[in-house]
């Protein structure tokens, strides 16, 4: 089947990042077949896709125009929906993250094995951001020279109280090192091409929601690999005078310069991610592409199983280091 034929099926619609995942598919060309007619974002879905069949999970996965399937559900729930979408003969993609326990990534690793088909999830902070993929290539290409440090910062507003009632449950939502600093896990594997990570520190607590204390909104984790440390913070901290969701940035660090990504603020307006690099000739803003390609890319895998997205290894090995991060994590505050 070519890339502009395939046909997509989506699962769960509770979180919003469904819409930016099936937005860039169907701009590459894919077509959205069927959804599950369920969840949070079920009237706004139907109402943007109306071509789209409404049905049950069982539904979808037997469709037989639906190759790919797209997971955006309860956290909890994405990897049994992966299973049985694997064990169907589709290839998933799904929202990250895309397990939430060990056990789950045990079964979705099988299910891969099973099937032979396909399991991807969507970092969107970097293969949403151009900036960011372009500071991953430059730092592989040895334009700062050896890669030796990799900072990452992820500020988030809370806003607890818009949020779905499953967020606030870390057994459904995913605990905030799974969730939230799966983004910085990837980019630290992509800048350094560690085949191998540590958890050499992990720390997650509640320092400013009081009202929800299942809810932990700061944490922090250490890596080393590839010859480089990774020091990642993230949290549901982000003051509301900043004008975004949160204030995302990257630095990397090598041995004859530094890349960083960070989002210009002009006028109490936020702009575009930009990436600047330093080295020994100048200080100096990158031109990058605006252009996402991440679609164009993993249909293309999934036409003749490629590898342009992601190392087909890749999802498993940032699951893997989050969920050991947050069984390792201390309290933030003893």
């Amino acid at each position: 089947m070519g890339a502009g034929t395939v046909g997509i099926g989506v699962v769960g619609l509770e979180h919003l990042h469904v819409f930016e995942l099936v937005h860039e598919l169907r701009a590459a060309g894919a077509r959205v077949v069927a959804h599950t007619d369920g969840g949070t974002f079920a009237e706004e879905f139907a109402g943007w896709l109306p071509e789209s069949r409404p049905t049950d999970r069982d539904g979808v996965l037997s469709d037989p125009d639906v190759e790919l399937v797209v997971l955006a559900g309860v956290p909890a729930d994405r990897a049994g929906d992966a299973v049985a979408a694997l064990r169907s003969g589709r290839s998933v993609l799904a929202d990250k993250p895309g397990v939430t326990t060990a056990d789950q990534l045990a079964d979705v690793q099988a299910a891969v094995a099973a099937s032979g088909r396909r399991w991807w999830v969507l970092f969107s902070e970097r293969f949403g951001v151009p900036a960011v993929r372009a500071a991953v290539d430059l730092a592989r290409s040895g334009s700062i020279g050896r890669v030796v440090a990799v900072c990452g910062s992820a500020p988030h507003r809370a806003a607890f109280t818009s949020r779905p009632e499953w967020f606030a449950d870390p057994g459904r939502a995913g605990r905030l090192l799974v969730d939230l600093a799966s983004h910085q896990v990837d980019q630290f594997l992509a800048v350094t091409g560690a085949g191998d990570v540590r958890v050499v520190h992990a720390a997650s607590g509640n320092v400013a929601a009081p009202e929800l204390p299942e809810v932990h909104d700061v944490a922090e984790v250490v890596l080393e690999g590839g010859g480089a440390r990774g020091f990642h913070r993230v949290d549901f901290l982000e003051a509301d005078g900043f004008p975004a969701w949160g204030d995302v940035r990257l630095v990397v660090t090598g041995t004859a310069g530094r890349l960083e990504v960070r989002t210009p603020i002009l006028d109490g307006v936020a702009g575009t991610p930009e990436l600047w690099l330093t080295d020994s000739a100048s200080h100096r803003r990158v031109d990058v592409p605006d252009r996402v390609t991440w679609a164009a890319e993993l249909l293309a895998d999934l036409t003749d199983d490629g590898e342009r997205l992601m190392p087909r290894d890749h999802p498993v090995a940032v699951s893997r280091t989050v969920l050991e991060a947050a069984d390792r994590a201390v309290a933030w505050s003893p």
